[in-house]
């Protein structure tokens, strides 16, 4: 949108009082700015920027503080032009109840059921996603009690969104594992299990705990549970050689497999091309004395 209209729909907001209610994030106007730079960064039309400024013109569903009544769309229209407006309607007349479940549109203005047309709803989804973030983004307690129901919502409609808008809604409002921590390996003999991650591989034995035994590397563990006394709680089968464990080294393969072979560890496989989780990777697979598939890996 060009700086006059960004201006005048501001100022036009401010007249009718949006700068002084009360809002998630400060006022009510600051909210609108953000929501609409949001859909800028996002390269939404003119049109959906300008809705998403001014789309709590008419209340909402969840906002319930109306800066113009229905009778002054045209007010609003001569602003920020009829296409904005009429998203802004669009928006503000959502029943949210019985819309969300399925997107089937009903307008609580009315009490009638709708239908927008694609460019419509992928416009609305866009200025809900944009609001929703920005709620969620500056208020804890909402974004806690509202992100598992808004995440479903979301991925329910992600096709109407542009890949950029899912992964701010992800980054919102999913649960997000950073990395794994530690895994557990149920082993026939505790010391057996240790010389060989010791010697053959470089882990650090560790006890922790009551006496408990690990094997670490890097930022991760590996806690030892002996079979027949497992740490509870524990996984529903745990048996030795039941795991399949990919370890990263920084070491050339070459250098790997001469230390496994000086080690009398049989290499059953490699070097060999296989995929990580960052891309492609080159392998060699040894059995750890519980016959668990180890894959030693490095980045190509």
């Amino acid at each position: 949108m060009t700086a006059d209209t960004f201006t005048d729909s501001t100022a036009f907001l401010a007249s009718k009082g949006a700068a002084g209610l009360p809002h998630p994030g400060g006022t009510l106007l600051e909210h609108l700015r953000r929501v609409a730079a949001r859909l800028k960064d996002w390269g939404a039309p003119e049109e959906v920027q300008l809705a998403g400024l001014c789309h709590a013109a008419y209340g909402t569903d969840g906002f319930d503080h109306p800066l113009l009544g229905l009778a002054d769309r045209a007010a609003l229209a001569e602003v920020i032009g009829a296409p904005a407006e009429a998203l802004v309607y669009l928006y503000a007349s959502c029943d949210r109840a019985a819309t969300y479940p399925a997107l089937r549109f009903a307008d609580r203005f009315t009490g009638r059921t709708v239908d927008p047309s694609d460019t419509e709803l992928r416009a609305f989804m866009l200025i809900t996603a944009a609001n929703e973030i920005d709620v969620a983004r500056h208020n804890a307690d909402i974004r806690t009690e509202h992100a598992a129901a808004l995440h479903a919502f979301f991925a329910r409609n992600r096709d109407l969104l542009p890949p950029v808008a899912w992964e701010a809604v992800k980054e919102t409002f999913a649960v997000r594992i950073a990395s794994l921590d530690h895994l557990v390996l149920t082993v026939a003999d505790i010391p057996r299990a240790i010389a060989f991650y010791r010697d053959a591989l470089g882990m650090e034995p560790v006890t922790f705990g009551d006496g408990r035994h690990a094997l670490v590397f890097g930022s991760s563990k590996i806690n030892l549970h002996q079979a027949g006394h497992e740490i509870r709680p524990h996984a529903l089968h745990p048996v030795p050689g039941s795991a399949d464990l990919c370890l990263i080294t920084h070491s050339p393969l070459d250098q790997v497999a001469a230390h496994l072979t000086a080690s009398g560890v049989l290499i059953e496989e490699g070097p060999v091309p296989r995929t990580g989780a960052l891309g492609p990777i080159t392998s060699l697979y040894v059995r750890d004395p519980d016959h668990n598939l180890i894959e030693i890996s490095t980045y190509d």
